[in-house]
């Protein structure tokens, strides 16, 4: 159907009014769709891109100009000296992570297993989690680990289903008491007859406060605030550095190779300058400064202590209640005690405050002493 010539003087007003309208539509569309057109539908990013694969060749001398006869590429020969196609036109890296998981290789599953299992213990089935050779520790378990490594492959590198296998374990499920007879034959725990009792890391840690205070922020974290790129004036002696607030959890905080976050940094998170296969932990009295005096943990007990007044007006009911939230467990008598006289003898000492004030305050206090507590900060 061809289009129909129609002369203003013929429209009616109401006509001409629409007319005026779309055509005031249009030019906002067309401008809309300038400036789409000078933008990139997606982020720019730093990337990597692919060059063409070539083999390399023997350097006479080791002279780079003086190229020899071409190596075709391959495996080497202390690994197995396995080819690559001929024909292939990639880069091999896809063809190196067919032959690190290939079935007749038991190596890059093992490794991987006994570094699931270290997570869940604080130590590997191996203790030298990066060094499985003659030099690196033996095995404490090997019919374990072996175990485990077949059951991982079957279950095609899953591993969720590896976590899953571990902690209904009876083994990650014990507490960490000890006893006598147990101490005398295994002071080490090599054959974990208990729970190797150790502590929160530093993410963790501060991703727990965030959980108990009901402050985690679980939406998709928003990109950080850098400085405009046009603003760059950064050199390698005045490096850009900042810290940012972040309710999120705290594998989303902005890790600095050439300066650590230094909360990280304070509770032995690993340094991103270098591969580490087991952190360091350290018990250090900056550490409890930080936990006695920091605006965070303050920020995260004032919350903590809102949720709790908000469910329970008794003083029993809190107590109750901070210690199945803090602790997992019911308070016993003793600790119902102490805590009645920690909340009463903090009132005491405040000034005339009015009540909901001295209240809010001496559970806030409370509050930042279940977060520090042993009880929450390590795994039992």
């Amino acid at each position: 159907v061809g289009s129909v010539e129609v002369q203003p003087s013929e429209l009616s007003d109401e006509d001409k009014a629409r007319l005026v309208q779309i055509k005031s539509e249009i030019e906002k569309l067309e401008t809309r769709k300038a400036e789409f057109s000078q933008t990139s539908a997606y982020e720019v990013a730093y990337g990597v891109s692919e060059g063409t694969p070539v083999n390399a060749r023997i350097q006479l001398r080791g002279e780079p100009d003086k190229p020899s006869e071409v190596v075709q590429r391959r495996f080497l020969e202390v690994l197995g000296g396995d080819a690559v196609a001929e024909n292939e036109a990639g880069s091999g890296r896809l063809q190196l992570a067919h032959w690190l998981t290939r079935p007749e290789n038991p190596l890059t599953a093992r490794v991987f297993v006994n570094r699931v299992w270290q997570w869940h213990f604080g130590s590997g089935i191996v203790a030298t989690p990066s060094d499985f050779g003659f030099r690196g520790a033996q095995p404490t378990h090997p019919e374990l680990l072996d175990w485990l490594t077949s059951e991982f492959v079957a279950n095609n590198w899953s591993i969720k289903q590896l976590h899953r296998l571990i902690m209904r374990a009876r083994v990650y499920q014990i507490a960490s008491d000890a006893h006598p007879t147990g101490i005398q034959k295994d002071p080490e725990n090599k054959l974990l007859w208990r729970y190797n009792r150790r502590p929160l890391d530093a993410e963790s840690m501060r991703d727990s406060m965030l959980a108990v205070s009901q402050q985690l922020d679980n939406t998709k974290p928003k990109p950080h605030p850098f400085p405009d790129v046009n603003t760059w004036g950064f050199t390698i002696h005045h490096p850009f550095h900042a810290v940012y607030g972040s309710s999120h959890r705290s594998v989303y905080l902005m890790q600095q190779r050439n300066r650590r976050h230094p909360y990280l940094e304070l509770f032995d998170s690993a340094d991103p300058n270098v591969s580490i296969a087991k952190r360091q932990t350290t018990v250090t009295p900056t550490q409890a400064l930080y936990l006695m005096n920091s605006e965070f943990v303050h920020a995260q007990a004032y919350w903590f202590a809102h949720r709790v007044a908000v469910k329970e007006p008794t003083v029993k009911g809190r107590v109750r209640l901070f210690f199945e939230i803090a602790h997992g467990r019911q308070p016993t008598e003793e600790d119902f005690n102490a805590a009645v006289d920690f909340v009463t003898d903090y009132q005491e000492q405040l000034p005339d405050d009015d009540q909901s004030t001295r209240d809010q305050k001496s559970w806030s206090a409370f509050a930042r002493v279940m977060l520090t507590s042993n009880g929450f900060l390590f795994i039992d």
